[in-house]
């Protein structure tokens, strides 16, 4: 049996949701619960099938007249969310496009600006430090770029495993430096300093957008814990490998071989 978790937000510039009925296909015993939200109404539910689906469809009447739209599912089992907004045949399936739409009672024209004009996103949040996690003999630092973030923090896990428990939860501070050189740029940066040595430990990101929540590990990690759940905190003594060292040149024997090999590849498509 596969089970498909979907959220789908809908909006209506008339507000008129109770006038609305609404039902999904395939049809199951699964009931559609509308709550209303920031952006209209959502319905949170689960489509069962027993067989692999791609695809299901929503659909709105109202007044004796229908609309359909269909929605294409998440790689299973991720959540499938996605913006529908009357008027609109398009689905979305992020926010920033959907409440761009000019079918969004309060349209934000520059919402989508992120993904049509990255040069100039990239030119206001741009940032070229160094992220991740990073121990010393005395502290622990973290830092995330997450320039839309309302508000992160840092949850700990007592240790590597993947049911440690929590030891601490770290508010993290948002960067306050606006520069044209990146590297100086940190208002999209939030950073955290502990005055203790972590390594040893899990850690996972909590992470607060302007309607939804998000827990997820480092996108800048070097280790995590078993099948890759939570990030993990490792010493500069443990990233150490016996015996690892970095060839250059003629040192790089690899490199050699590999060069002798192409030119040998050459020669003989000539011949």
């Amino acid at each position: 049996m596969y089970n498909y978790p979907v959220l789908i937000h809908y909006h209506r510039k008339d507000e008129a949701y109770d006038a609305c009925s609404f039902s999904k296909k395939p049809l199951d015993s699964v009931e559609l619960i509308k709550e209303e939200e920031y952006f209209g109404a959502n319905f949170s539910l689960t489509q069962s099938s027993e067989v692999a689906l791609e695809t299901m469809t929503f659909t709105v009447e109202k007044d004796g007249v229908s609309k359909e739209y269909p929605i294409r599912f998440n790689y299973y089992p991720l959540l499938t969310e996605v913006w529908i907004l009357d008027g609109d045949d398009t689905v979305y399936y992020s926010e920033n496009p959907a409440i761009a739409s000019p079918h969004y009672k309060d349209q934000n024209p520059f919402a989508f600006d992120k993904a049509i004009n990255s040069a100039s996103f990239d030119h206001h949040w741009g940032y070229q430090g160094e992220l991740g996690c990073q121990v010393s003999e005395n502290e622990t630092s973290f830092s995330l770029w997450a320039p839309t973030a309302t508000s992160v923090q840092v949850v700990v896990y007592e240790s590597a495993s993947n049911d440690a428990p929590i030891l601490k939860i770290f508010e993290m501070e948002r960067g306050n430096s606006y520069s044209y050189s990146h590297k100086y740029n940190t208002i999209g940066v939030w950073s955290l300093t502990v005055p203790e040595n972590l390594a040893g430990r899990a850690y996972h990101y909590q992470i607060d957008f302007p309607h939804h929540q998000s827990l997820t590990r480092d996108p800048y990690t070097i280790a995590t814990s078993p099948d890759g759940k939570r990030s993990a905190i490792v010493s500069n003594q443990d990233r150490q490998v016996e015996g690892f060292e970095v060839k250059h040149g003629t040192e790089a024997t690899w490199r050699l071989e590999i060069l002798a090999k192409q030119s040998f590849m050459k020669c003989t498509s000539v011949i």
